[in-house]
């Protein structure tokens, strides 16, 4: 039992008037209660839907092409922790790439011409897991405008992600090998390089793949699944031009401007 605040005497739980001195009783324990309840609620919510998105990846990994549902953004949730990972592991490359030439040139002169390998560390993050993410989107965008231009399909947005999320889990599995090995590598070598590369052709034909497989399993198709899939790979190959691009562009007028500025470092060195 709880004591009434004005007279102290006690009051059954519940009670909106003290008996005693006919004192109104607050309402802050039941405030607190149903917060502590909405509380438990959602954290009984977020782990239930934890477990389920978890049973969800491991049955992907076990059974790639069975597609099962695991609920109506899991598929976002899976193509945003692939490009987070990837993106860590470009970041990772480039600060030790980015802290080999300050070692070289000296902090200083790194510093002068905007080498700084927490901002770049950050931006390249940022910039590679968008870019990943957004072309993964716009890729299976095109998939599900053939889906709908040569077929009966009845299926969503979210429902072809979740689809093609699924079935190239393993992406995920290969991020965290990237991830664990640009960790753990010191320097830049050929072996390096050879399973670097290895390791992103895998990932493309994984890819590749899962989104071929959309043009052989359409309900009633109006083309061949040949033709169709044909189309596919052409768009899909596009978007990644463009993105690649991008990409090179990009980065080529940072890399452009921080040669420029040494070179003009160099010129008033020498000058002087």
């Amino acid at each position: 039992m709880k004591r009434c605040p004005n007279c102290g005497s006690a009051v059954k739980e519940g009670a909106k008037f003290c008996t005693s001195c006919g004192y109104k009783m607050p309402k802050v324990n039941n405030v607190n209660n149903r917060s502590r309840q909405a509380v438990e609620v959602d954290t009984g919510v977020m782990k239930e839907v934890s477990i389920s998105y978890w049973g969800w990846l491991t049955s992907s990994w076990e059974h790639p092409l069975e597609v099962e549902y695991g609920g109506k953004y899991a598929g976002l949730v899976t193509l945003a922790i692939e490009g987070a990972i990837f993106a860590l592991s470009v970041m990772i490359l480039v600060k030790k790439v980015a802290g080999a030439f300050v070692d070289t040139v000296g902090k200083s002169t790194a510093t002068a011409i905007g080498v700084s390998s927490t901002n770049i560390g950050f931006n390249v993050f940022i910039f590679f897991f968008l870019m990943l993410f957004l072309t993964s989107l716009v890729i299976i965008g095109i998939l599900f405008i053939v889906d709908k231009g040569f077929s009966n399909d009845d299926k969503s947005y979210l429902d072809l992600v979740n689809e093609i999320a699924y079935k190239t889990s393993s992406l995920l599995l290969l991020n965290v090998v990237l991830l664990l090995y640009s960790t753990i590598v010191s320097h830049a070598s050929a072996n390096t390089t050879v399973l670097i590369g290895a390791i992103l052709i895998l990932a493309s034909i994984v890819w590749t793949i899962g989104i071929l497989s959309v043009a052989f399993e359409l309900k009633d198709a109006k083309m061949d699944a040949l033709y169709i899939g044909l189309i596919i790979y052409v768009f899909h190959m596009i978007i990644i031009a463009i993105a690649a691009r991008i990409t090179i562009n990009h980065y080529a007028v940072i890399v452009s401007d921080m040669l420029e500025k040494f070179i003009n470092m160099l010129s008033d060195f020498v000058q002087f």
